[in-house]
């Protein structure tokens, strides 16, 4: 099968649903995983993306089924190109950190590890491909794991790329790690052999932050970062780590690495400048159940309830991913209904 039958099959599809066909959709080439049975389809620009995708994914579903194949996932040549840049971008400031510090730990897993893995995602930007190299007998790496996909997806990373990682969830409560997903963090960890630790971090600065919270008087997601980003880095510096991870998407590029005293903080995922539906896509991979796109912690959830004012920051978070390019709109949607959820509490309680 060549480009061109591909656009018959996608014209044939439109026009079977009920869609436009005056333009037809430029798919400039596509890759096929034959182990994984899954399809990369290449189209040039973001528009030809839609067509081929189609509303809610109606297109690109059709087409696996029709060819016989597990997925079909879309591509568009200009995010590729705007991936590689940011992966540069990420190069170029990690090799600026490595000249700067004077740990020669850090130097060392920026050079044999960090650099080589976002090399490999520039040979490899259109495919699931992780990099891998021999584990490290020491670890060389922290991981803040949430229980989600993304902080899990960066354990597998980190673990792939033989960090040999510990993984540390900061719970001082359980409004902010419920009972479930504890155990899913404990099921992962244990089923591939990662390190788990605990945390319960500064406990009354935690329930400060949910009070002020329940108070409105704040959104409680920057400080509560804050204080979760501190515990972990606190844990990897008295463990004489060089290396923390974290799952956050949004901070691509020059803004992916920081020196914090002597310790890295490297947003790995971002660096790699992976979406919403790769994360969720390698997740599975490893045994992860997957996202249902709810958006915050339950201390969250609760303090949208009290005060619907405080929606407005965790929608404008959404929107600041999705014109990143990291959620697709359909995925947008989904954590903004999951947040206005509140209406129908009011309507219920009312």
């Amino acid at each position: 099968m060549d480009s061109q039958t591909l656009k018959n099959l996608v014209f044939n599809i439109r026009k079977k649903h009920g869609f436009s066909v005056e333009v037809i959709p430029e798919i400039l080439g596509f890759h096929l995983d034959e182990k994984e049975n899954f399809m990369t389809v290449v189209v040039a620009d973001r528009p030809d993306k839609s067509a081929v995708f189609g509303p809610g994914g109606i297109i690109s579903k059709t087409l696996a089924k029709q060819l016989k194949l597990k997925g079909v996932t879309v591509k568009a040549q200009t995010d590729v190109l705007v991936r590689r840049f940011r992966i540069k971008l990420a190069i170029k400031r990690l090799r600026e950190i490595g000249s700067q510090t004077g740990s020669r730990e850090v130097r060392f897993v920026v050079g044999r590890r960090l650099i080589p893995l976002l090399k490999n995602g520039l040979k490899n930007p259109l495919t699931i491909n992780l990099f891998k190299a021999k584990p490290s007998k020491k670890n060389l790496a922290v991981v803040a794991f949430s229980g989600g996909v993304d902080s899990w997806v960066t354990v597998v990373v980190a673990r792939e790329a033989g960090l040999n990682p510990i993984a540390v969830s900061v719970s001082p409560e359980k409004w902010i790690l419920p009972v479930k997903t504890r155990k899913l963090i404990k099921s992962l960890a244990s089923t591939y052999d990662v390190p788990l630790e605990f945390l319960k971090g500064e406990t009354e600065s935690f329930k400060q932050i949910f009070f002020d919270g329940l108070d409105g008087k704040i959104h409680p997601c920057g400080r509560c970062k804050r204080l979760i980003e501190k515990t972990v880095v606190d844990y990897a510096r008295e463990k004489g780590i060089p290396l923390v991870l974290f799952g956050d998407l949004l901070p691509t590029g020059n803004y992916s690495a920081h020196l914090i005293g002597d310790v890295l903080r490297f947003n790995v995922l971002a660096a790699l400048n992976l979406t919403k539906s790769e994360t969720v896509a390698i997740a599975k991979m490893f045994n992860h159940p997957g996202t249902s796109f709810t958006y915050g912690c339950p201390m969250l959830r609760e303090i949208h309830k009290k005060h619907p004012h405080l929606t407005y920051p965790s929608i404008q978070r959404v929107l600041r991913e999705t014109r990143a390019g990291i959620l697709e709109p359909s995925q947008a949607l989904k954590y903004v209904k999951s947040i206005l959820g509140w209406f129908k509490f009011l309507k219920e309680k009312g």
